[in-house]
């Protein structure tokens, strides 16, 4: 049965609990083909497709920290697309807050499973900081998600 599509797999794994063997960078790729764009500037991103990835993952593992990780790595992601692009539709950026909040909650979640974060929270940081000038109030609302969570405007 484990022979089907990765979807199908992903899929069984979230049903039965079998965190073990989860195939990270799988993960990334396909959050990454998501989230691609051509250089032609044609939307070609995909947040429905993004979201159900994350969905069938945090169904297949109760690590946090590969939760964290790859949704850090989603959010890195879309950082490119606002990059590349400039300015884009206010539901996208929307989209990516949801993103940048919920990988907040599984660093923290992982931290509580005694996983060092130090290194998730950089990476967050450092999207956050690039994401001071960019429109829509995106910058300001990842701080004030940092603020929520973190406490302070600080990494430490």
């Amino acid at each position: 049965m484990m022979e089907l599509s990765d979807d199908n797999e992903l899929f069984v794994r979230s049903v039965l609990m079998d965190s073990e063997d989860i195939e990270v960078e799988k993960y990334k790729r396909k959050i990454s083909r998501a989230l691609s764009f051509n250089k032609r500037r044609t939307k070609l991103w995909d947040f429905k497709e993004t979201n159900r990835i994350l969905r069938y993952l945090a169904k297949a593992t109760n690590d946090a920290m590969i939760l964290a990780d790859v949704y850090i790595h989603t959010v890195i992601e879309g950082k490119k697309i606002i990059e590349e692009f400039g300015d884009i539709e206010e539901r996208d950026y929307l989209s990516m807050e949801g993103f940048y909040e919920d990988a907040i909650k599984w660093v923290i979640v992982a931290e509580k499973q005694g996983h060092d974060i130090s290194h998730l929270k950089e990476e967050l940081y450092q999207v956050r900081l690039d994401a001071r000038h960019i429109g829509w109030g995106y910058g300001d609302e990842l701080s004030e998600i940092w603020r929520e969570y973190f406490g302070d405007n600080d990494i430490e």
